[in-house]
């Protein structure tokens, strides 16, 4: 095992906790400039001002022409839509990291392998990110201080894994180790999606068997008990009554379901809602066990790449909450990082949170007495990686049936709600 001296310590401050915002990137701006040779050459780098731009373009040597902000900062935002914006998936950052520390270990120069990394990306924001990472590297930054210009596509965990690399001067073991985390992360996730597919989609066809029997089906017989008179049984009154709904007013319909969902969208972005609706989400049957259990996996999974990468231990406290992806956990570890800048051992105060089993305080717990909190928390990320494999296949063999059940409960209800004036149709007729 290779052993990797810590980097500087980052000093935390009381506003740890909120994201960054868009000043962290530094701002973009497009330059021509001379080059020593007397061509021109053109593109894109992010610096925090104009003039700090010409004086790194002087320092490479280069004659300015031009430097101007680029385009999406002369409206002084981004005006793509939100949720459909290019983005960076977890897993192409793995592969960006394998194939990273694959080219380091091979002795290819930084800028060559950020330049190949750039030029074979089929993710055109993935291949602009690079492009201005060599820039800045050219300028004469550090590696994760140019990533770190970007945390739209590097977070603070791969920020934090390559600065320690940089610290240690192994820079392609830890690439490696970050790699095969991000796969392990992409691996869960992923089994995690298939098993939710199948359930989505019977939903999907759940609403629309149903809004189906509602627009179609119900109206008909809701004209036939009109025309015969009387009093209809209560489940098919509710019934005609919703199909009414939806026949005649169904804009307005649309419109209450549109701003519904805009509503708890918008709330649930919002640190107190994000929170109420993972604690919702950790209740619900069958799929609240595996979340846990899949944050769980990502929380000893990253702390142990951390540790093992000689990150300070409040630093990757602090990594470990913005980065898990769980609000319910972060809070956890964001208390636990507060105790232990309080002097307080880690173990302990995990045990105050429901959410870690006893199993994960006692690995942890003996890991700090014994020195080896890597590899207890490397166990935890294994013994639950593997317990999200298992909840998986047994709740794909449940689910099938459960959901088949839901369908003939839900469309067997309406047909008995249709067909129960028909027992008293003769009492009508008359």
């Amino acid at each position: 095992m290779t052993t990797i001296a810590p980097p500087e310590a980052t000093t935390s401050t009381p506003t740890r906790r909120k994201r960054r915002t868009n000043d962290a990137e530094g701002r973009a701006f497009d330059y021509r400039a001379i080059d020593p040779t007397g061509e021109i050459r053109s593109g894109r780098m992010t610096s925090d001002s104009q003039d700090d731009a010409v004086a790194r373009l002087r320092r490479l040597g280069l004659r300015p022409v031009r430097v101007r902000p680029a385009k999406r900062d002369l409206a002084g935002a981004d005006l793509s839509v939100p949720g459909f914006g290019a983005k960076v998936k977890p897993a192409e950052l793995a592969v960006l990291a394998r194939q990273f520390a694959t080219m380091v270990s091979a002795g290819v120069p930084l800028l060559r392998s950020l330049h190949v990394l750039s030029s074979q990306s089929d993710n055109k924001l993935l291949e602009s990110t690079l492009g201005q990472v060599r820039t800045d590297i050219e300028a004469g930054d550090a590696l994760s201080v140019a990533i770190g210009r970007h945390p739209k596509v590097f977070d603070h965990f791969f920020v934090s894994m390559v600065r320690a690399g940089e610290a240690a001067g192994a820079l392609d073991v830890v690439l490696l180790q970050l790699a095969a985390t991000l796969e392990k992360q992409v691996g869960v996730r992923q089994k995690i999606r298939s098993a939710l597919a199948y359930p989505a989609a019977v939903l999907v066809m759940i609403v629309g068997v149903i809004t189906a029997m509602l627009v179609f089906v119900v109206p008909i017989f809701s004209g036939i008990y009109d025309d015969l008179g009387g009093t209809l049984p209560l489940p098919t009154q509710i019934l005609v009554n919703i199909s009414d709904l939806l026949t005649k007013r169904l804009p307005f319909v649309l419109l209450a379901v549109g701003i519904t969902v805009i509503a708890v969208r918008r709330y649930i972005r919002t640190d107190g809602g994000r929170l109420r609706w993972h604690r919702v989400a950790l209740k619900l049957p069958l799929v609240g066990a595996l979340l846990q259990k899949s944050a769980i996996a990502r929380f000893g999974r990253t702390m142990s790449v951390l540790t093992r990468a000689g990150v300070p231990v409040l630093g990757t406290l602090r990594i470990t909450s913005e980065t898990i992806g769980n609000a319910v956990i972060e809070r956890a570890v964001s208390d636990c990082e507060d105790a232990v800048r309080r002097g307080e051992a880690i173990g302990p105060n995990l045990a105050r949170h429901e959410i870690f089993p006893p199993m994960v305080v006692q690995l942890v717990t003996v890991g700090e007495e014994t020195g080896a909190l890597d590899q207890m928390l490397d166990i935890v990320g294994t013994s639950f990686e593997e317990e999200v494999d298992a909840s998986v296949a047994g709740f794909s063999a449940l689910i099938e049936p459960l959901l088949m059940a839901v369908i003939g409960v839900i469309v067997g209800g309406m047909v008995i709600a249709l067909y129960l004036p028909m027992f008293r149709i003769i009492d009508l007729v008359q």
